[in-house]
């Protein structure tokens, strides 16, 4: 297929955060042309999709650049369309001016219908609600929803894959180093093939601390088990559990259905919104594959650094929040 005019269509990569992250909730995909398990449109359909998305922000980035900074409904007034309709014909025959403007509101209605947008902020102020619930002296379904909670604000610091998060184990993943723990993951284990390494931020060491020391021992049947996270059993928590637990609490006091991968897709959105000039950034925080010339201790590196600037920006949106609440 030949690739459309540059001058007419803002390429993916150039689109609006806020843009990039409606289509990887509404495609199934943060690749267009990707043939993900969960992708519910054929090839075909989203590479159309996505050519007539590219080229709606390509007439606003050339006619009305200021329009890009609005959220992706807003954009689309009937005044708009039609400027858009006509800019196509222009270019192109009747039937493939329908055939864009069919897909274009195909598009609109499956980012409307798509779930409310969830930050890591959150995510954390729902793991610090269930850990607050549960103070001593501590039942075992005390330590049930400590653990929950500490999972999900773990996951809106540390937002690694599901498998990862569920194999995490005390002494390999989670070590200390001095007075503080880190959570490393070796190249052998991560998807990339790229050791990621992040540290515990100091709100949640506390946390930890009482997990470790009360809630994990509360659980445990016996010393055997190293596995961070603890089932009702004793025994390592298994996935299916782990997306069970999110789900519900999330679901009670959210009102969304949010699963472990939801907090990678948190993660980007918090970037998005927070620091949308620094969205590269996100790409290191959620260890994607980089460049293929990219050195690994070089990546690692940057995957640190990437995590200490999220760490930030959390909080300064957690501060905004208080202010706006006060």
């Amino acid at each position: 297929m030949h690739g459309p005019e540059p001058r007419l269509h803002l390429p993916y990569r150039e689109w609006p955060p806020t843009d990039r992250q409606l289509w990887e909730v509404a495609m199934g995909s943060d690749d267009p042309f990707a043939e993900a398990a969960g992708a519910r449109l054929a090839k075909p359909s989203r590479q159309t999709y996505q050519l007539a998305w590219r080229r709606f922000l390509g007439f606003l980035a050339t006619h009305e650049p200021a329009a890009l900074e609005l959220a992706p409904a807003e954009r689309l007034t009937t005044e708009r369309i039609r400027g858009f309709v006509a800019d196509l014909g222009t270019t192109r025959s009747p039937t493939s001016v329908a055939r864009l403007f069919d897909a274009l509101y195909h598009v609109a209605r499956a980012q409307a219908g798509t779930r409310p947008i969830i930050t890591s902020v959150q995510l954390l102020a729902l793991g610090q609600q269930l850990m607050d619930e549960s103070q001593p002296p501590i039942s075992r379904m005390d330590a049930l929803r400590y653990r929950d909670g500490l999972i999900i604000a773990f996951l809106a610091f540390v937002p690694i894959r599901s498998k990862n998060l569920t194999a995490l184990d005390i002494g390999r993943h989670l070590v200390r180093e001095g007075d503080r723990w880190f959570v490393i993951i070796p190249r052998e284990e991560a998807k990339t093939g790229v050791a990621i390494e992040f540290a515990i931020p100091e709100l949640l060491e506390s946390y930890l601390a009482f997990y470790l020391d009360v809630v994990r021992q509360r659980l445990l049947r016996g010393p055997a088990c190293t596995a961070l996270w603890v089932n009702s059993k004793g025994g390592p928590l298994s996935y299916l559990l782990i997306y069970r637990l999110i789900s519900g609490h999330s679901k009670d006091r959210l009102g969304v259905h949010i699963t472990p991968h939801d907090a990678r897709d948190a993660a980007a959105t918090t970037w998005a919104v927070a620091a949308p000039a620094q969205i590269g950034v996100a790409r290191d925080l959620l260890a994607h594959r980089d460049l293929r010339t990219t050195i690994n201790y070089y990546n690692r590196a940057r995957g640190i650094e990437a995590s200490r600037a999220y760490r930030q920006v959390i909080a300064e949106m957690r501060r905004k929040q208080n202010r706006r609440s006060s």
